[in-house]
Order: C-alpha cells, then sequence, then structure tokens
C-alpha cells in the first residue's frame, strides 16, 4: 500500500470540504508534533512541502519523497494518531477499514487504530528508509493502542492507587482534579489488555517508572485479578434484589441507645470459630454478635410479627448474594466486606448495621462452611 492510497482510505477522519492539497496537510498535522514556535517554519513537516507537492503526494507514489518521509519520521506522534483514530465513530472507522480492504489490506475493528497505525509506520518507514527503527516503534504502537482502548474501563474499576490505595483525585476545597498514571506490566503476552495495564498515584507510578522489581509486577498482577473478580462479583449481584423492608432491621441497630450497648461476656464464641479462618473476621464478628445478636434476633422477630418484614425472605436474598461471592475466590474478610457493602448500597442506613446482619447471618449458618475435621483411627 503506497502513502496516497491509505491517505485517500483515512479521508473519514478528516474535516470533510478540503481541497487535496490542505486535506494531505491537515493529515500529516495529525500524525506529527511540532512546538508551538515551530508551527509553519520548515521544522513542520506539515507546511514543509507547497501545496503543488502536496497535489502530487495525493495522487501518485512519486510525490511522496525520501526527504519529507524522514522529515515526517523524525517529527512522528504516533500516539496521537492512535488516539485520533480510536476516538472516531463506529462507522468512520467502519469505511475506512472498507477502504483500506479495497486495496488488499485487512484492519480488525476491535484493533482498528493499531492496524492503521501499522499500515502508516511501515509506509513511512519503508520510504525514509528506516526498516530497522519499524519493529521498536510498532512494540511502542501496540501498547499506546492498548492502553487508549482499555483506559476507560481502567480508570472506572479503579479503587484507587493499586500500589497505596491513595484515591486518583486531588482535591483542594471545592475543586478536586485527576491525579494519576497507567504504567505497562512488561507482559510479554498478546494481545495486550486491561491486566497488563495497572493505575497508580503519580508518586508510585514515578517509582515504578524509574525501576521495578519481578516482586512488584506480581503484586500489580495481583492487584488486577482482584479488581477483575470484582469485577465479575459485581455483574452477579447485579440482578438481585434485595427487600429494602430490611432497613427497618438495620434502623433498629443503628438507633440503639448507646447506654443499651451491652456486651454479652458470656457470649461463645464456638459457633463462628467453626467457619471462620480469618482472625480479623473472627473478632469483628464475634464483638458484633456479643453485643448485637439479641438484638438482631428479637428486632426480626418482632418486626415479622407485625408483618413489616420477612425475615425468611431476608435470609434466601442474601445466601443468593452469599453463593455469587462464595465462587468468586475472594478471602473470607474480603467476602464479609463485599456482602457488606452490597446490602448498604441497597439500604443506605448504615454500613456498620449491614456487617452486624452478615455477622448474625454467619452465626445461624446461612453463610460460610463449618471446616471438616478430620477424624482419627
Amino acid at each position: 500500500m503506497k502513502f496516497h492510497e491509505l491517505a485517500a482510505c483515512l479521508a473519514p477522519a478528516l474535516p470533510g470540504g478540503l481541497a487535496r492539497a490542505e486535506r494531505m496537510r491537515e493529515l500529516i498535522f495529525v500524525f506529527t508534533t511540532v512546538t508551538e514556535d515551530e508551527w509553519g517554519t520548515n521544522r513542520d513537516p506539515s507546511t514543509l512541502a507547497s501545496d503543488s507537492v502536496l497535489e502530487s503526494m495525493a495522487s501518485r507514489p512519486s510525490g511522496f519523497t525520501k526527504k519529507l518521509a524522514n522529515a515526517i519520521c523524525s517529527r512522528l506522534d504516533i500516539d496521537a494518531f492512535v488516539e485520533r483514530l480510536h476516538g472516531l465513530d463506529l462507522a468512520s472507522q467502519e469505511l475506512i477499514a472498507q477502504n483500506i480492504a479495497a486495496h488488499g489490506e485487512h484492519v480488525d475493528l476491535e484493533n482498528f487504530a493499531y492496524d492503521v497505525a501499522e499500515l502508516l509506520v511501515g509506509i513511512l518507514h519503508e520510504k525514509a528508509g528506516l526498516p530497522d527503527k519499524t519493529a521498536a516503534v510498532l512494540r511502542r504502537t501496540q501498547t499506546h493502542a492498548a492502553l487508549t482502548k482499555n483506559r476507560d474501563l481502567l480508570l472506572t474499576r479503579s479503587r484507587g492507587c493499586a500500589t497505596c490505595d491513595t484515591p486518583l483525585r486531588t482535591r483542594s476545597h471545592d475543586s478536586s482534579q485527576a491525579s494519576y498514571d497507567i504504567v505497562f506490566l512488561d507482559d510479554a503476552t498478546e494481545p495486550f489488555g486491561p491486566d497488563d495495564f495497572a493505575v497508580l498515584c503519580k508518586p508510585c507510578a514515578e517509582r515504578f517508572n524509574l525501576a521495578h522489581i519481578e516482586a512488584d509486577l506480581a503484586q500489580l498482577r495481583a492487584h488486577n485479578r482482584a479488581l477483575t473478580a470484582a469485577e465479575n462479583v459485581d455483574e452477579g449481584l447485579a440482578p438481585l434484589g434485595l427487600d429494602r423492608k430490611i432497613s427497618q432491621l438495620l434502623a433498629v441497630i443503628n438507633q440503639l441507645p448507646f447506654e443499651e450497648v451491652v456486651r454479652d461476656t458470656n457470649y461463645s464464641v464456638v459457633k463462628l470459630k467453626e467457619k471462620i479462618d480469618d482472625m480479623a473476621l473472627l473478632r469483628l464478628c464475634f464483638d458484633a454478635m456479643a453485643t448485637y445478636e439479641p438484638v438482631v434476633r428479637n428486632s426480626a422477630m418482632a418486626l415479622e410479627a407485625q408483618g413489616d418484614f420477612k425475615f425468611s425472605k431476608m435470609r434466601r436474598q442474601i445466601q443468593s448474594a452469599w453463593d455469587v461471592l462464595d465462587d468468586s475466590g475472594m478471602s473470607q474478610y474480603d467476602i464479609w466486606q463485599r456482602l457488606t457493602a452490597w446490602i448498604h448500597e441497597h439500604t443506605e442506613v448504615d454500613r456498620y448495621a449491614s456487617g452486624v446482619v452478615v455477622a448474625f447471618m454467619i452465626q445461624i449458618g446461612d453463610l460460610f462452611t463449618p471446616r471438616t475435621v478430620a477424624v482419627s483411627a
């Protein structure tokens, strides 16, 4: 494929109504970079050629000179070109792909930005006599294309810096701004996907890019696996309902007068110990049940007697959510946290009270499986 052929194929990516010379100048401007002081000078590849040369470039191979190709390569901004292509609507991408197919080249719409950029780099390097540079440029292009394609997903699923959990927005008074960098994990697997990147706060990203070891990569990959698991959990929980009448039970826990918050010193932790391996979670549930177990039990019975609440329905709904979480591979503590958050998302009464209800469900045998004890002969 020749430069003038690719240029014609890319017409849907450029403003309409341009003459051939102006369209060619605009295209060169899209994938090159110059400083403001260099605009319109001989250092600007988009203005280096005259209109007559650009006219010739738009119609035949001989119009594109090696000198201009080298000037373009020295100022090539392939990242900006990739982002421009990625930002096109689907109809424009499909039209460009069809145009290119007419010249015997294939562009996969799933990898549209990279495939088109690959064609451009190949054409430019061939004309400029830089075939030894092509592989390195395409490697960087592939990485940036994957980042551009997955950036929104990476930011949406991020729960703060992947290393230190710092929020990714800096706030001051009533203002805030994004403060993050996305780093590439040097994964040898292709094609690159969202798990080959990590969203970090700026200090952590700076340290990672300066130097990192395999343990750092392993930590970030583990973090990404946890995010993927959380995404799958969220998808599984999304269609599940929770009767908002549980809010009345949560309100009783939340509004219990402080002088009535009395810990039962005789409360036995045996039932919880049979199911919970995580010591931090065991302590948390023990404290909750030693204080609130009779409150939850008696309040649920009273609300049900009034016809305001069905305990069996709440049990089934929470058990359904538990089933989703139990299949996720999450730790016991993470399951408790996510189930607590799920109840709070549905009720918006009190997160602590939601956690108390989860602890109660663990105690009565609805959540977590008792550990199997080996019997010696």
